[in-house]
């Protein structure tokens, strides 16, 4: 018989969502919920891909794919074998979510509009029985020792201190918080014993002042080479800038 185990996902954007709803689905008999600490779930989601919402990218090889993570390639090798971007297509497909690729490899949904994709989410969550809890965060979280073998029921392993002061236990507890230096998820993980790898940003803006600047704002996939007082050319750092649609 499958056990009942409290499940808590903590962060309301699209990985928590994903997780949420796989959780629930490959064991109906689990109590999900998702917390958001915010009062607008897949806040994110809605304003990804200016508004369009880039779901994936059209590169189905694993080995392909993992040297675009200069950071993680080694150890995103066997993921990406179980779960890819041809599977995320799937998985959309099989809601009804059609995506489609334009000529640089991003993935939208046909509609062009990322409510496409927050409606499935949200709709998919529900379906399979996700408890959604928004305007509530996760403040502490503290480890349990396991159940010891051979007891009649799972033990709750960690114990949540909420931001309304309020308490809540789980068997099973997924961090969705996201990477940035404020995130709260980064403390919780750290604090369970975790070692955390300094995180650098990936995807940013730039807040430029020089209003020539204004006759590249509809590029995207742009190289550019900033230049930072004190800094020779030769360190200077090379990104991709996408302004949206």
């Amino acid at each position: 018989m499958t056990e009942s185990r409290q499940v808590i996902v903590v962060g309301g954007g699209a990985a928590g969502f994903f997780a949420a709803i796989a959780c629930a689905e490959k064991n109906s008999s689990a109590r999900v919920t998702l917390l958001e600490a915010t009062a607008h779930p897949l806040a994110k989601v809605r304003v990804s891909g200016g508004g369009r919402c880039n779901v994936t990218h059209a590169c189905f090889k694993p080995r392909e794919l993992v040297k675009r993570y200069p950071r993680g390639a080694r150890e995103l090798l066997g993921p990406f074998h179980r779960w890819q971007p041809n599977d995320t297509v799937a998985w959309f497909a099989g809601r009804g979510v059609e995506l489609k690729t334009e000529s640089d490899g991003r993935m939208f949904p046909v509609t062009d509009n990322s409510q496409t994709i927050v409606d499935c989410l949200m709709h998919a969550a529900g379906q399979a029985g996700v408890k959604l809890v928004t305007s509530l965060g996760v403040r502490s979280v503290v480890g349990r020792p396991p159940p010891r073998p051979g007891s009649a029921a799972p033990a709750p392993l960690f114990a949540l201190t909420l931001t309304d002061g309020s308490a809540l236990n789980c068997e099973r507890l997924l961090l969705a918080t996201g990477g940035n230096r404020s995130s709260a998820g980064l403390t919780m993980a750290q604090a369970l014993g975790h070692a955390i790898e300094p995180p650098v940003p990936s995807l940013f803006t730039f807040h430029v002042d020089d209003p020539a600047s204004t006759e590249s704002r509809a590029c995207r996939s742009t190289t550019l080479s900033p230049r930072w007082p004190g800094r020779s050319s030769a360190k200077a750092a090379r990104c991709s800038s996408r302004t949206g649609a």
